[in-house]
């Protein structure tokens, strides 16, 4: 009997904390790549914005997704999915 072997997806996330001075203070980067398609891997990334001198009041999770240039709030991605409502 013979076993089909199928190409795994090769997904990983990777986890930086970046150097002050910057915007950003924690990265996750999503790596993803379709196990049937012969595309380059998509990257995905979530970006935690440096907490201001007032505690962590102010910071916002951002999200970088392919084919859209500026990053985007997480809130503003789920609602423009339907995830989370108007109201």
């Amino acid at each position: 009997m013979l076993v089909a072997q199928e190409r795994m997806a090769s997904n990983i996330v990777l986890v930086f904390k970046q150097k002050m001075p910057s915007k950003y203070s924690w990265t996750a980067e999503i790596r993803s790549m379709d196990a049937n398609a012969n595309k380059p891997p998509q990257q995905f990334a979530v970006k935690l914005t440096t907490k201001q001198k007032s505690g962590y009041q102010g910071q916002t999770i951002m999200c970088q997704i392919p084919m859209i240039k500026e990053d985007i709030p997480v809130g503003v991605l789920f609602r423009a999915l339907n995830v989370i409502g108007d109201k």
